[in-house]
């Protein structure tokens, strides 16, 4: 069976990891609106960081199938 589109809940290693990219993301957005003009650029920016942010979400989810971690099933996810 593909856990390709089961929902799988972050454990502790995860979760901390998780939280340690998303300060470093929120410091590059600050930076960002402190130093840079608004306009396309910094739009695009500001995007693609949030593009980054996901992509982070997915390879942590990835390791956890990988170290064989059953998906949880959470009710409220379907």
């Amino acid at each position: 069976m593909s856990m390709r589109f089961s929902y799988i809940k972050y454990d502790t290693d995860a979760t901390i990891c998780q939280e340690e990219f998303k300060t470093m993301f929120e410091k590059i957005e600050s930076y960002a609106n402190q130093h840079l003009a608004e306009g396309r650029a910094k739009s695009l920016l500001l995007t693609h960081l949030e593009e980054a942010y996901m992509w982070t979400g997915k390879a942590l989810r990835d390791m956890q199938i990988e170290r064989n971690i059953r998906p949880t099933h959470v009710p409220e996810r379907g």
